[in-house]
């Protein structure tokens, strides 16, 4: 009887839809829009990655979002980081590696 009853509640389980999530990977441009048409999230900052690929930091206006984003030399873009309350750095003194820092 527990047996039927299991298996009756497993098949209703599978006939009930399910929403499918967002893919978090795809091609650069198409990742791209849906951040910009969803959260209305536009580029901050990019960098090469040391495995050839670029990472991108998008972030919406007054940082209510952020996503950080990971293309590889394919053009496949991943959603690797997202968060909310995004807040640029704080200036502070520069570094000394920095190379707008003229040595004396």
């Amino acid at each position: 009887m527990a047996r039927a009853a299991a298996i009756a509640l497993f098949g209703l389980l599978l006939a009930v839809p399910v929403e499918a999530a967002p893919a978090s990977c795809g091609p650069h441009d198409v990742v791209v829009d849906y951040l910009a048409r969803s959260f209305q999230e536009t580029p901050a900052g990019a960098g090469t990655a040391n495995s050839g690929g670029r990472v991108e930091l998008f972030t919406a206006p007054k940082g209510r979002s952020w996503t950080l984003l990971y293309t590889g030399p394919d053009g496949q873009a991943c959603m690797i980081a997202a968060g909310r309350d995004w807040a640029p750095p704080l200036p502070g003194p520069p570094s000394p590696d920095d190379e707008t820092v003229k040595p004396r």
